[in-house]
């Protein structure tokens, strides 16, 4: 079997745009779908579990997060999540679908039939569908074989798979010659890409990293792929955790690209951590339009 790592793929995730009041920043949205595209992704994924607030938005805003996003994404596709795991899923999916998502991230929930019934029919939709397995937000872990079984029955595109530990759950997924894409904010895609991944759909505000990381693999510069983590690792870790998306709209804002870090739900970064932000992303050679004073 030809290792899919060989061609790694990069449908890199962007959060969700705000503005202070938390309405949709649809300009932000674009901006930042146009940003991971020039920083050499093939895709952009939004509305992703852990990144993009599906949780707090409603299906008109989900539509207009898409929207925004394709205007700015330059033409490469553009992967929608379709909520959280439950029966919405369904109705969700097909309004993205009708609004020119080009592929369908499907969060793991739920158990047994009425799992492989939701799936089904979401497939049936007849757009590709990735199904994302992570238990760490959902609290549903899906043995290996049963994933392997659910994505063969339901005939999916890929996992989305952000489990640990990462070398074991990835290459589990392809000796069974199911494309598997890794995530966990990038953290650990030298690992995924060894174990025969075929890219990462992570979120981070240093998509140029991440992909270096996979050109460096792609031409087996492996060695040097992991060094290339490590140098962005002092800021990648900072985005790792509960806190994940609220870090990353404040590095977003700070490059310029964002005009506000508001998240709907959870606590504001203070100055303190806005600072250090700062000081990672200048050590990682990163230009801000607007670091935090006095940092």
């Amino acid at each position: 079997m030809t290792n899919p790592a060989n061609t790694a793929r990069l449908p890199l995730a962007v959060p969700t745009a705000m503005h202070d009041d938390a309405s949709l920043d649809r300009d932000g949205q674009a901006a930042l779908a146009a940003a991971v595209a020039d920083a050499g992704a093939d895709a952009v994924s939004v509305l992703a579990l852990g990144s993009g607030e599906p949780g707090e938005l409603d299906d008109d805003e989900r539509v207009a997060v898409l929207t925004a996003s394709r205007q700015g994404a330059g033409g490469i596709p553009v992967l929608a999540g379709v909520g959280p795991p439950g029966p919405a899923q369904l109705a969700t999916a097909r309004r993205l679908a009708d609004a020119g998502a080009d592929l369908l991230v499907v969060p793991l929930g739920g158990a047994g039939e009425h799992r492989l019934e939701l799936l089904g029919r979401i497939a049936s939709l007849a757009l590709p569908v990735v199904v994302h397995h992570h238990p760490g937000v959902t609290g549903v872990a899906v043995p290996s074989q049963d994933l392997i079984d659910l994505v063969r029955h339901i005939e999916a595109t890929a996992v989305l798979s952000e489990v640990a530990p990462v070398p074991d759950a990835v290459a589990a997924l392809v000796a069974a010659d199911v494309t598997v894409f890794g995530g966990l904010g990038g953290l650990f895609l030298p690992e995924e890409l060894d174990a025969g991944a075929h890219g990462t759909a992570a979120a981070s505000a240093v998509p140029e990293h991440l992909a270096e990381v996979a050109r460096r693999h792609r031409t087996g510069e492996r060695g040097a792929a992991r060094e290339q983590l490590l140098v962005a690792a002092g800021y990648l870790r900072l985005e790792a955790g509960s806190t994940g998306t609220v870090v990353r709209k404040e590095a977003w804002r700070q490059r310029g690209l964002l005009r506000s870090g508001r998240v709907r739900r959870g606590a504001p970064l203070g100055p303190t951590t806005k600072a250090v932000l700062t000081q990672r992303l200048g050590e990682l050679g990163v230009e801000l339009a607007a670091p935090w004073p006095g940092a």
